[in-house]
């Protein structure tokens, strides 16, 4: 018993760890040369370590790339001049500036489809917001600031699930009125609505492109959602070539 008491402490009581990664930072400066980069085979692109920690829920940063999903091929031998042995990449760096690659907002009467989504979304190796993932960091804090923080400046987009329940919720309103002011903000597609009836949500007009999850497969739209982070990350990693 008293092991077992001693693993539930360390459960509940775990002190947060910096990130092995950036140290802490929340950033890291990428100086891996693109025409030797390749696709890190140990977490095949996804940054994530595949080892699970029994006392941790955290997921863990790829020992091997560091969390970028990239490492830089290693030399060996030598090439004649003017010919080079280049590789096309299939993944783009993970983007170090946002914690989140989705953020979710939906009304919990739609929770299964949602969960359903969440879990689909996950599996791929995407860092998803929503509150089953996320009851830890959420415990004890102000959840009007800290729901306001994650839509307005932590996600990379924020996927909003439309229907009659979401548009009659404060909090779902309040998490809508954030992401808007980040897309306003930045002047880009940052929020991603999948309609689930034909209800009409103040400040998302007909004109914006949306998904109909009745006449798509969820899987489809899993799929579109990766695309759209994929897409993000590999105009990053280019800008922040350029700018070197």
């Amino acid at each position: 018993m008293q092991v077992q008491d001693a693993l539930l402490s360390a459960m509940l009581y775990e002190t947060p760890q910096a990130c092995e990664s950036c140290k802490g930072a929340g950033e890291l400066e990428i100086l891996i040369d693109p025409e030797r980069s390749v696709t890190c085979k140990i977490c095949d692109g996804r940054g994530i370590s595949m080892r699970k920690e029994i006392l941790s829920s955290q997921r863990l940063a790829c020992p091997a790339c560091k969390g970028i999903g990239l490492l830089e091929r290693p030399r060996v031998g030598s090439l004649k001049s003017g010919k080079s042995n280049k590789i096309q990449t299939t993944h783009a760096p993970r983007p170090t500036s946002y914690q989140y690659d989705v953020a979710i907002s939906f009304a919990d009467e739609d929770r299964p489809t949602v969960q359903q989504y969440c879990e689909l979304l996950r599996a791929e190796g995407f860092e998803v917001f929503y509150d089953e993932y996320n009851r830890v960091d959420l415990w004890g804090k102000d959840l009007y600031t800290r729901l306001d923080e994650v839509y307005r400046k932590l996600a990379c987009f924020c996927v909003i699930f439309i229907s009659r329940h979401y548009r009659d919720k404060v909090w779902t309103n309040h998490e809508r009125q954030s992401a808007q002011a980040r897309a306003l903000r930045e002047n880009r597609e940052y929020i991603l609505p999948v309609k689930l009836d034909d209800t009409e949500i103040p400040g998302i007009p007909e004109t914006i492109g949306y998904v109909d999850l009745r006449e798509q497969a969820i899987e489809e739209i899993v799929k579109m959602t990766a695309g759209k982070v994929r897409n993000f990350r590999s105009q990053s990693s280019q800008s922040a070539s350029s700018s070197t």
